[in-house]
């Protein structure tokens, strides 16, 4: 068996189950873990990137997933979370999704970020960007990074990145490759951005939700407007990627 040219063949033996497809892997399910199969064109170095943020945010407290190693560098094993994204709760009739959200933003903005090994926001930020972009961003970056605290912000906090165990326990933020340390600023702006895109009539009730929040950090106005700024120029670069 190959999936998409990588051969899985000495991982799995046909009970394994599809769990999530996506443009750069696909997600297994087989034998009480979760398989992770990158495209073989997907950089190497990249998916090791994704493991070392994955092992920072463990040592965080902020997730209980582990990555492990297999013997194909595109292949990457991780514990298995069985049960709903929050979008899918919410679609079920859930009403305390946003609540739920903010309350996610709250407890990853509460970690300590002091002994986390994690690039700043400043620091990668212009990667891809043509000069004009970078010229649009950067100051605003470094502007409001010494404006705010810095924090670990996830940086695609959304419902299908928060998973709620069968079992009952707390729920689980997924998917960490874009974290980074940076301003809150940039992870409530960063989520304004991708509902903007992607269901534009719920953002209401989006910035009902995390309004105390914000203003309990002392962000103003403009500053979540230019942090916004930064946030829809970055997710432009990744869709064209």
């Amino acid at each position: 068996m190959t999936d998409g040219g990588v051969n899985t063949d000495k991982l799995f033996d046909g009970s394994q189950i599809v769990i999530g497809r996506g443009a750069q892997a696909d997600v297994y399910s087989f034998r009480g873990y979760a398989y992770k199969v990158y495209r073989p064109a997907y950089p190497v170095e990249w998916i090791e990137f994704e493991k070392r943020q994955q092992s920072e945010i463990n040592r965080a407290g902020l997730s209980p997933v582990k990555y492990y190693d297999t013997a194909d560098p595109h292949i990457v094993k991780m514990d298995l979370i069985t049960g709903d994204t929050l979008e899918k709760k919410m679609l079920d009739g859930f009403t305390g999704g946003f609540d739920m959200l903010a309350e996610m933003f709250r407890k990853v903005h509460q970690a300590d970020p002091s002994d986390i090994k994690m690039p700043r926001l400043i620091e990668t930020a212009g990667i891809g960007l043509g000069e004009e972009e970078k010229e649009k961003i950067i100051p605003v970056i470094e502007r409001l990074s010494s404006s705010y605290e810095n924090r670990i912000c996830h940086l695609d906090m959304h419902f299908l990145n928060v998973m709620l165990p069968e079992n009952g326990t707390e729920p689980v933020i997924i998917d960490w490759i874009n974290s980074r340390i940076a301003p809150a600023v940039f992870d409530y702006a960063r989520t304004y951005v991708v509902l903007k895109e992607c269901a534009p009539e719920i953002l209401g009730l989006y910035e009902n939700a995390t309004a105390s929040d914000i203003a309990s950090l002392g962000i103003t106005d403009k500053d979540f407007g230019d942090a916004v700024t930064v946030c829809a120029v970055i997710r432009n670069r990744e869709k064209n990627v």
